[in-house]
């Protein structure tokens, strides 16, 4: 949540609901968290005035909103009051405490198969309830969906439709909706029908068990495949997979009705009434000691209108239609296999078949393009009416593939030219262009590419599967010219996140008992483990005078940074802020403390700053990205960061490695393949970075150059290996 700015108002509906912070702002407004008159929290909906003066936006808008109150059930945010002549117009809704689903697949990765059953379970409930008080949803997915501790809820309902017919979108003959989400018809310009929204449940269902059903959500060839091609469901379980399939129909009529849906689940009931995955209660937690911690909602429509970026989210029905079909990805991706307990649902779709291995041993380098953002609200145009004149069909056809032939030619070169950058001398960490011979912390050199770094890279081992719900690490190191590692800390407990101290004569790493987690140090031949502090969990960090360590902590229900010593474990808290903190990273300089924080609501992860001298002050913000920033290391120079772009759920960026400035400037992909990559680490002289690649249950190390070259794989054997830190 953030503060009220200057201009906001105090309270509406004369002083019945009292507003003390920002949730979240969008096309129709800006959402507030209010405080009803007895104390109780709402989420209140204030419309921009500029959509007041349009007499039927205001018509639409009282309509819709009357047709809102209407909705019920236990799986939605109902609507308790509202002012549609107000100045401004206003709506309060139910306050449901808890994340978005998009929050809690960001953290967890895929959902396992009870709770996607109850998931969809309590989504077909809400539509049930949605669709019976004659609302259409129209932009279901997992940022309008909030991961209540009982089940599911639904939010946003029906109200973005009032932006129908507003003049701002008439004179341009858009639509509302988020690309990934929208039905063919939706994309068409089609009769929108409530089977829109069971469409959108089938992707949400299909995202949350880990896949892509029709690839990048905002990307041209993942649109032309929603309308023209079937959906790779090899992610979803076996009992759900049918489901989901009959979601996904192309034709609305074939669609499977909430109530039929629900009629074909059986949902299972945990003896503790959870229905989350166990990673996920900590983000519960936070919600429901702190609501404006996890509050923030997404509004179903961006300010931003359309966007102009090459290959953008607005795609006309002549592109759908006369786009060539999409080659096959190079590389598929990674999945995981198919839930084998007893089906609860008889399978109605036969399975389309296997899928490509999830590590491709030593695959050959495949340029892609940079990574599109996360599809955010955005609006679609409507099929543009046929004016030539040429009655000919095939003349008319001919027209259309020529023009959107050389509109796609046009934008691969773009696209060619913004990551090859020809005019550009210098990358974003400082070096030469790719090819332009080896680095050192970030700098070309005439010495020529970049040797393979000489020293060992600590690794955590998986002994035995189920990371990361079922943790069996163990710390081992990988030397330089070794195939097998060699075990340091294999004590039986859950050991992982190994990093180096500055001298390497030592280490840090997480450990996790039954009864805390906590950080320890070891030599560096694994000798003389010692118990440092409590921890939250997470990646720690070493000052560069290796006398202090970056870590979180939990206080008051909000992860913290705090900076413990490690000769006697005292600590200091370094934030006091109401968002959760992740992923800190020390600068080579000692100066600052790069950290990831929310910036503007859940899921939007960017990387901070914050000052360790100065406690009290505010985190800096440094990137402003269209896509989640995680993992930041400092280059060795500390003028580039390595980072994990997108997520593993995410159906844009799934989980790239990227580079940026240490400024939030100049960020270019260094790995970005179908496959998900995280956890990037620099070698002592910034010549090469480690990463993870694969699925989190088999995570396998790879390397490669900081100019993008020479990747190979690290890992050998069958010993999933994940965490590596080379320094």
């Amino acid at each position: 949540m953030k503060p009220l700015e200057a201009g906001d108002p105090a309270s509406v509906g004369d002083g019945r609901y009292r507003l003390v912070g920002r949730l979240g702002q969008g096309g129709m407004g800006v959402v507030y968290l209010g405080r009803s008159r007895s104390g109780r929290a709402v989420a209140v909906k204030v419309v921009r005035p500029e959509l007041g003066t349009d007499p039927d936006f205001r018509r639409r808008f009282a309509r819709e909103v009357a047709a809102a109150r209407q909705v019920g059930g236990f799986h939605t945010a109902p609507v308790v009051d509202a002012d549609p002549d107000g100045q401004p117009a206003w709506l309060v809704t139910a306050y449901v405490p808890g994340p978005t689903l998009r929050s809690v697949l960001d953290r967890v990765g895929a959902l396992p198969a009870d709770s996607l059953t109850v998931l969809a379970a309590g989504l077909a409930e809400a539509l049930e309830s949605i669709h019976r008080a004659g609302v259409v949803h129209r932009d279901l997915k997992p940022a309008n969906i909030i991961a209540a501790e009982d089940g599911p809820r639904v939010i946003d309902f029906g109200i973005a439709r009032a932006l129908d017919g507003t003049s701002a979108l008439t004179r341009t003959g858009l639509q509302v909706g988020t690309p990934g989400y929208l039905a063919p018809e939706q994309l068409t310009g089609g009769t929108i029908t409530p089977a829109v929204d069971m469409f959108a449940l089938g992707v949400v269902l299909c995202q949350a068990a880990g896949g892509a059903p029709f690839g990048d959500g905002s990307s041209a060839s993942a649109l032309y495949r929603v309308v023209h091609e079937e959906p790779e469901l090899t992610a979803v379980p076996i009992a759900l997979r049918g489901l989901v399939a009959a979601c996904l129909a192309k034709d609305p009529e074939h669609r499977p009705t909430p109530t039929t849906l629900l009629d074909a689940l059986t949902v299972p009931q945990r003896a503790d009434g959870g229905w989350l995955p166990d990673d996920a209660t900590v983000l519960l937690a936070a919600a429901g000691e702190h609501p404006p911690t996890e509050a923030a909602r997404e509004e179903p429509v961006r300010e931003e209108a359309v966007r102009e970026e090459p290959a953008g989210s607005a795609v006309p029905e002549a592109a759908l239609d006369a786009a060539p079909r999409p080659a096959p990805d190079p590389v598929r991706d990674p999945v995981r296999d198919p839930d084998p307990a007893p089906a609860a649902v008889p399978e109605s779709v036969p399975d389309s078949g296997g899928h490509a291995p999830t590590v491709v041993p030593d695959p050959a380098p495949v340029p892609t393009p940079a990574p599109m953002p996360e599809p955010t609200p955005v609006f679609v145009p409507a099929p543009e009416p046929v004016t030539t004149p040429d009655t000919s069909t095939a003349r008319r056809s001919r027209r259309r593939r020529t023009a959107v032939g050389a509109a796609l030619v046009v934008c691969a070169v773009a696209a060619g030219l913004l990551v090859w950058r020809p005019w550009q001398a210098e990358t974003p960490g400082g070096g030469a262009k790719p090819g332009g011979g080896a680095r050192s912390g970030g700098r070309a050199t005439a010495a020529g590419p970049a040797p393979f770094p000489a020293t060992s890279l600590l690794v955590r081992q998986d002994t035995a599967p189920g990371w990361p719900r079922s943790c069996h690490g163990v710390i081992a190191i990988r030397p330089a010219r070794a195939d097998t590692p060699r075990r340091l800390i294999d004590d039986g407990a859950c050991d992982m996140l190994p990093q180096w101290a500055p001298d390497r004569a030592s280490f840090a790493f997480t450990r996790r008992t039954s009864g805390e987690t906590a950080v320890w140090t070891a030599r560096a031949d694994g000798s003389g483990a010692r118990r440092i502090a409590a921890i939250a969990g997470g990646r720690v960090s070493w000052s560069p005078d290796g006398t202090r360590l970056a870590v979180l902590r939990v206080v008051d229900g909000v992860q913290q940074l705090f900076e413990v010593t490690v000769a006697d474990g005292s600590a200091r808290q370094l934030t006091r802020g109401t968002g959760r903190v992740e992923d800190p990273a020390w600068s080579p300089d000692g100066a600052r403390i790069a950290v990831c924080l929310e910036a503007s609501g859940p899921g939007d992860w960017q990387i901070h700053t914050v000052d360790p001298s100065a406690p009290d002050r505010e985190p800096v913000q440094l990137t402003r990205l269209p896509h989640p920033a995680l993992d930041p290391v400092w280059s060795p120079d500390g003028r580039t960061f390595a980072y994990t772009a997108g997520g593993y759920q995410r159906t844009t960026t799934r989980g790239d490695i990227h580079l940026v400035r240490t400024d939030g400037s100049g960020d270019r992909p260094l790995v970005a393949t179908a496959a998900h990559e995280m956890d990037p680490a620099w070698s002592a002289d910034g010549g090469w970075l480690a990463f993870v690649r694969g699925p989190y249950e088999k995570p396998v190390i790879w390397a490669v150059r900081a100019d993008g070259t020479d990747e190979r794989r690290l890992t050998t054997g069958d010993v999933p290996e994940g965490h590596p830190a080379w320094r």
